[in-house]
């Protein structure tokens, strides 16, 4: 095991472990940086590029709705002079209507809502009192009206754009209504709906209102119930861009711009998840072509850890022989190249003169206490370097019997060499497997306690307090001791503050009267 344990987490595997977390971080912290930036700049690229689109169709539908006004306007000053004429004002409709490929009809209307003339295709129309909001906002207005889609008691769906009608004097006479028919495939649709931006767009038209008259999908739509788009999304802004749901609810890059005519506005509208995806594709691409330099550079790295490690490795291996006769021999024909790897074969040359004097020295030294069976001091601090190192957390109890030096004074120092012997007795009994005990002079006592927690050992001091006032000594009758409790945190504190703190508690709880355990 201990051979297997070497040869997992040898200094060259360590090295070239380091090596390859390191270049993987740095690798995906420069990726993700460049994502992030790339993303970034993509979105905000996609945003102008949908807010210069929607620019476009806005201009061109203000050019369209520009000039059909003007058309309308021009034929609506003729008809001021010729208002009575109803053959002229049918006359001027008509032309109207046939020589516009924008108009489906024309309807002349007089002041008080009533269709006086229309084009040929709307004859049926003349006589006819007018309802519709077009017509309301026409007269209410006496200007220029460019309606909302919405639907005749025919079921025709259309637009208006109207003008007024005035006399040479000024004077409000009715207004010139042109009807745009959008069931058909009419030269509006066209403009807004051309699709050479990108497919997966969404084309949205709304009034000032919000709601959506257009849809790529559907076409001209009724303002009602065909979805609404919050407009103070938009700001007071003309156009711009922000990222917002779509009407079926996508996360979406939008460009906006209003129509200066309409005043309605314009949304192109794409799903950012696209955009998302192109980027990975893009990213990916790059992986692949920067995977090559990666394995190069790891390869290199292998070599040269390979190189730096071999030194100590050809020490490490001696070191499992340093009782060998020869060891000394073939360390000195290492070649150590670099400074650490030549002060640790000095280090070992030294070490091994010295190991047998060590080991003797050792070896004629006794670890444990003779007359208890429990640590000494030594054999404490030799085996408490060991115990740091495997635990998170130690409980450090000090103990020592009150008035022991009556006892030697008044039974003799024969009795208070068994009170001690029994106290140590009672102290194993006590104590958990793992746990280091140590007699560390006289009647001083430490219990070195890994993994426990303070309340842990306070418990295990009361239980022994009680066990030793309760237990009859031979020769001495009932004694009592004092405890002294505290923890620390190994790698965090320091064994020897630990040990001051519980020397501290011991002396406190001989100050307020012994047989008694204090905690610090």
């Amino acid at each position: 095991m201990r051979q297997h344990r070497r040869f997992a987490f040898d200094l060259k595997r360590l090295i070239l472990l380091l090596a390859l977390v390191s270049t993987v971080i740095t690798l995906l912290t420069s990726y993700l940086a460049i994502f992030q930036v790339e993303k970034k700049l993509l979105i905000e690229s996609s945003l102008r590029a949908s807010q210069s689109y929607a620019a476009r169709l806005s201009l061109t539908a203000d050019l369209f709705f520009n000039a059909a006004q003007k058309q309308v306007a021009y034929s609506a000053d003729l008809l001021g002079d010729e208002f009575d004429n109803r053959d002229a004002i049918t006359e001027e409709a008509d032309r109207l209507q046939v020589q516009s490929k924008r108009f489906s009809s024309v309807l002349v209307v007089d002041k008080t809502g009533v269709v006086r003339a229309a084009s040929r295709n709307s004859a049926e129309m003349v006589g006819l009192k007018l309802v519709s909001g077009a017509n309301t906002a026409a007269l209410s207005t006496q200007n220029p009206v460019l309606s909302s889609p919405f639907r005749t008691a025919q079921g025709n769906h259309i637009m208006v754009l109207s003008s007024p009608i005035r006399n040479a004097r000024g004077g409000y006479l009715g207004y010139l209504a042109t009807e745009i028919d959008l069931s058909k495939s009419s030269i509006v649709d066209t403009l807004i709906n051309a699709r050479n931006y990108r497919k997966d767009a969404y084309i949205y038209v709304i009034d000032r209102e919000g709601d959506v008259l257009y849809r790529d999908a559907s076409g001209w739509i009724e303002s009602v119930p065909q979805g609404h788009v919050n407009k103070a999304l938009l700001g007071d802004r003309e156009q711009g861009f922000l990222l917002m749901d779509n009407l079926q609810g996508e996360a979406s890059l939008a460009g906006f711009a209003a129509m200066e005519v309409a005043g309605w506005t314009v949304l192109v509208l794409h799903p950012a998840r696209a955009d998302v995806v192109l980027l990975y594709n893009v990213m990916m691409q790059v992986l692949l072509y920067t995977l090559p330099i990666v394995i190069l550079v790891f390869i290199c790295i292998w070599l040269l850890t390979r190189y730096i490690s071999m030194p100590l490795r050809q020490l490490a291996s001696r070191a499992d022989t340093m009782d060998s006769e020869d060891v000394s021999q073939e360390i000195e024909q290492i070649n150590a190249w670099y400074y650490e790897s030549s002060k640790l074969k000095t280090v070992m040359l030294q070490g091994i003169r010295l190991l047998h004097q060590r080991i003797e020295k050792l070896s004629t030294e006794a670890h444990t206490d003779p007359m208890t069976g429990l640590l000494n001091r030594r054999g404490f601090y030799e085996l408490v370097d060991k115990q740091l190192t495997e635990v998170s957390r130690i409980a450090v109890i000090t103990l020592d019997i009150d008035h022991f030096k009556k006892i030697n004074d008044t039974y003799g120092h024969d009795v208070g060499d068994v009170v001690i012997t029994q106290l140590a007795r009672l102290i194993l009994d006590s104590s958990r497997e793992g746990d280091l005990l140590c007699r560390m002079g006289g009647e001083e006592f430490l219990l070195l306690l890994p993994g426990a927690s303070v309340t842990q050992a306070i418990q295990l001091a009361e239980r022994l307090r009680r066990q030793v006032e309760s237990h009859h000594f031979e020769g001495a009758g009932n004694v009592t001791i004092s405890l002294g409790v505290t923890h620390f945190y190994p790698g965090r504190d320091n064994i020897d503050g630990a040990l001051k703190a519980a020397d501290k508690a011991l002396y406190q709880a001989k100050n307020e009267g012994r047989n008694r355990v204090i905690n610090l």
